[in-house]
């Protein structure tokens, strides 16, 4: 049993965290990387934190999560996630500034890991796996509200 008030939250979690999988090419999406925990407080299940987020360095353009996403399968594309938000209960603006606010956040991917530790090197060596909105359909998604 979901606890109470939590199931639309914890859907737009995970259309987050498939957005997310989107923009830092983490293929391994698959659904053992997807768990409930009991939360004692709400009695009911919750989606777990987020974790084995592997960015995944690439040369192809075309790339594909694990999971189908949307009308197009598993194609990579924040168009493809958009075009089934309805069924995370997401309404077409929503749907919008959720991408856009993470493709924000993930531009600024490299700032974060060298304010971490990590060296120019390492950050050189998975920059491929951090994609450009703009790239995959940012402007398809935006389109959708004009």
């Amino acid at each position: 049993m979901a606890a109470d008030g939590s199931v639309s939250s914890d859907r737009t979690e995970l259309f987050k965290r498939m957005v997310f999988n989107i923009l830092v090419s983490n293929d391994d999406d698959h659904l053992r990387n997807q768990a409930f925990v009991w939360s004692t407080s709400a009695r009911g299940w919750r989606l777990s934190p987020l974790y084995d987020v592997v960015p995944k360095p690439q040369v192809a353009t075309e790339r594909f999560l694990h999971l189908s996403i949307g009308a197009h399968g598993r194609l990579a594309t924040l168009g493809n996630a958009a075009s089934h938000a309805a069924q995370f209960g997401l309404h077409i603006a929503e749907t919008v500034e959720i991408i856009r606010h993470l493709a924000l956040k993930v531009r600024e991917w490299r700032k974060t890991f060298e304010r971490l530790g990590a060296s120019v090197q390492q950050c050189d060596q998975v920059a491929t796996a951090f994609r450009r909105a703009r790239d995959i359909g940012l402007d398809t998604v935006e389109a959708l509200v004009s």
